[in-house]
């Protein structure tokens, strides 16, 4: 049982704190930069997810055709909106004719991958760039993108999202501490070889690169991945930004991390050659310690407080590790009950709240009840 302890205690620790300490100092020794070639001006198809964006899709547009990037065709990838989404785009592409905007609608209503893949096959880009309705580009971000795609060992590239700061925003805190460290690791890992995932609101591959994947995954999990696989590299690029808002409440963001670990029983125990270090080198090792381990962080959780309750006559040490478990649930709870922002009670709410969506995503993966489409924060709109 100390054994047991031992070990989860160890990977908590170390997939919080000492990955990212060992990343820091690869950086230093290693020092690698990423090249950047903005001679080349392909055509890019920029691929606007959209399901009941009515609050947003206008905005969006007038967003992306500010881009300084111009040989570019949008396409709506409409997951069968049933609002004014598309009579609110349909007005927009009336009055601005000298821009190639289409909309695509979905044959069914079956989540954003499927709107994202038939969007694809009329796409008539070189380069397929895609985003949320609601995440806002920089006019430089689609440029950005491109210029990462310097030879074809480079199959994925995404860009670095900021969470808009809103001081009524309580989850902007939380949210924006954990994201800044997760940016600097993606930085890192994309330096030294190729990052182990993504994210969902800008991001970019070749056409002829893209695959269409289960429609219950999701891009920012299983383009890098399958990258990684196929001996290629996926990149980061944190001078290609967007904008977004955070969720504006809890409830908001925990709807938005247990929609995040839909699969994540599958993430944890398919493709396993993603773990043979002595084929794929860097890219299993950035992602064993950036995925794996953080996809397990709630059952180690678990089976430390198990492993804790039967060492209590063991030594004060385990006296103590159990009363600061508590302590930390506790104040959780506290956060929860008074829905304080006071970062002693926010930091373990948010904390927990992640691993209940992790163990949320595991129970409805095993019963069946993971599905592929999802229901916004609307507060984000």
């Amino acid at each position: 049982m100390k054994i047991v302890f031992w070990i989860s205690a160890f990977a908590l620790f170390y997939a919080m704190i000492g990955y990212p300490i060992s990343l820091i100092i690869l950086e230093k020794i290693l020092k690698r930069k990423n090249i950047k070639d903005y001679s080349k001006n392909p055509e890019v198809s920029m691929i606007i997810s959209a399901y009941n964006e009515e609050k947003v899709i206008e905005k969006k547009l007038i967003n992306i055709t500010k881009s300084d990037y111009k040989n570019l065709e949008i396409i709506i990838a409409n997951d069968c909106s049933d609002d004014r989404t598309v009579e609110i785009a349909e007005e927009f592409i009336k009055n601005n004719p000298s821009y190639d905007i289409k909309i695509v609608t979905a044959k069914n209503h079956y989540g954003k991958t499927n709107a994202q893949n038939e969007a694809c096959q009329k796409a008539r880009g070189e380069i397929l760039v895609f985003s949320d309705a609601n995440s806002m580009f920089k006019a430089d971000a689609i440029k950005e993108l491109v210029s990462f795609f310097t030879d074809d060992s480079i199959e994925y590239v995404c860009g670095s999202l900021i969470y808009a700061k809103d001081d009524d925003i309580s989850s902007y805190v939380a949210e924006n501490a954990y994201w800044n460290m997760e940016l600097r690791m993606r930085k890192i890992e994309s330096e030294i070889s190729t990052i182990a995932a993504g994210n969902g609101a800008i991001y970019a591959c070749r056409k002829k690169d893209y695959r269409h994947y289960n429609l219950v995954s999701s891009h920012d999990y299983e383009m890098p991945l399958h990258a990684g696989l196929n001996k290629k590299r996926a990149l980061y690029n944190e001078d290609a930004i967007a904008l977004e808002k955070a969720g504006a409440t809890t409830k908001d963001e925990f709807k938005r991390k247990i929609r995040m670990q839909r699969r994540i029983l599958t993430n944890i125990f398919t493709n396993l050659k993603r773990l043979n270090i002595f084929k794929l080198g860097w890219f299993s090792f950035f992602h064993f310690n950036h995925k794996t381990l953080r996809f397990l962080q709630s059952f180690f959780h678990i089976v430390l407080y198990i492993s804790n309750i039967f060492l209590l006559n063991n030594g004060f040490i385990y006296k103590l590790s159990f009363a600061l478990q508590n302590l930390f649930f506790l104040l959780a709870i506290l956060g929860k009950i008074t829905d304080s922002k006071s970062k002693i009670l926010y930091f373990p709410r948010y904390y927990s709240m992640m691993m209940l969506a992790q163990i949320i995503g595991a129970y409805r993966q095993l019963s069946g009840k993971s599905k592929a489409t999802w229901e916004k924060a609307e507060s984000t709109r």
